[in-house]
């Protein structure tokens, strides 16, 4: 038998053991979205598979052992896309559409585009770290916001785990800032522009985007409370670990989401930052979460933010459509 046969004849078995999903994406509107990143994790092996959509919307991701997987798509202007369970059947192509809902669902100046300019690069200047007067790395500055450069995998306990599903499916209608409450520490700083003022004893971080609007770093040696009060923000102390700033945070509710999505956690959380000014226009930021109560092991995201020369923040009024007495009604 030829080698050709062979190969065909392999080739085909293969085929037999496998499974395609293909489809369309489009946005709300039904126009087709090129571009976008589409993801297909295996949900018993965890293997990653990989596809973007084309000029005309369309995806294929050939070659899937028969399973069970999570499409996941993560496009720039649209809320981040989950679908458990697309089960593949062996010698099967399923055909499977994904709707992507618009940032803020698409509102005229604070819709798609506006979403793409917080998320990606702007220009900067160039030079070096800026410096204190006691040669620690000057952080202060308007920062754009903070763009993830590296999710990280939380591993949920299942509880965890099927409340942030239950949030994404929803729209995240019950997010804390859609009734005007605190977005939470690791989303602070994320969706809009925020202002850094540094201090030998203090950072102080005030926020565009929240309420409240700002969070203190205490640099003066002290120490957590022994008993915090939990709050949105949480008990906030740091010290510097070389040109590194290592602030570490307790004494949270367990109100907070962790992200736009709506990762839950408990009042166990503690959450350790880095903050590490690598240049004159750029800031690197990087969480590790630690929950016991929600995840089983630490969570790592990084973030980076550009120094913003040209702008100031703004000032920022949530008034909650149930709280009418704040308005004089």
């Amino acid at each position: 038998m030829g080698s050709g046969i062979v190969f065909f004849l392999a080739a085909a078995a293969f085929a037999q053991t496998t499974g395609t999903i293909t489809g369309t994406v489009v946005d709300l509107a039904g126009d087709v979205v090129a571009n976008a990143p589409i993801q297909a994790t295996n949900m018993a092996t965890k293997t990653l598979y990989k596809a973007a959509s084309s000029e005309k919307g369309g995806y294929t991701i050939a070659q899937l052992p028969a399973g069970a997987y999570e499409l996941s798509v993560a496009a720039p202007g649209f809320n981040p896309y989950s679908r458990q369970n697309v089960a593949v059947a062996a010698g099967q192509t399923l055909r499977f559409d994904i709707h992507l809902v618009d940032f803020q669902l698409g509102t005229l100046g604070d819709g798609r585009e506006f979403r793409i300019s917080q998320i990606t690069p702007h220009a900067t200047p160039s030079g070096p770290t800026p410096r204190t007067r006691e040669g620690k790395p000057d952080l202060s500055g308007v920062w754009y916001a903070q763009r993830t450069v590296d999710p990280g995998k939380p591993e949920h306990l299942p509880w965890a785990d099927a409340l942030q599903r239950e949030r994404a499916a929803n729209n995240s209608k019950d997010a804390p800032g859609a009734h005007c409450l605190p977005r939470g520490l690791t989303n602070a700083g994320a969706l809009f522009p925020y202002k850094l003022v540094q201090t030998p004893a203090l950072l102080v971080m005030l926020f565009e985007d929240d309420t409240p609007s700002h969070r203190q770093v205490f640099l003066d040696g002290r120490g957590h409370p022994k008993d915090p009060n939990p709050n949105w923000m949480g008990h906030s102390i740091g010290h510097w670990d070389g040109d590194t700033l290592v602030v570490d945070t307790v004494g949270f509710n367990d109100e907070s989401w962790l992200d736009s999505i709506g990762h839950p956690h408990t009042e166990m959380l503690h959450i350790t930052e880095r903050l590490h000014r690598a240049d004159l226009g750029h800031l690197e930021i990087e969480f590790t979460i630690e929950d016991p109560g929600a995840y089983s092991k630490p969570w790592v995201i990084k973030r980076v933010a550009d120094l913003d020369t040209n702008d100031e923040i703004g000032e920022y009024v949530c008034i909650d459509k149930d709280a009418p007495h704040m308005v004089g009604k």
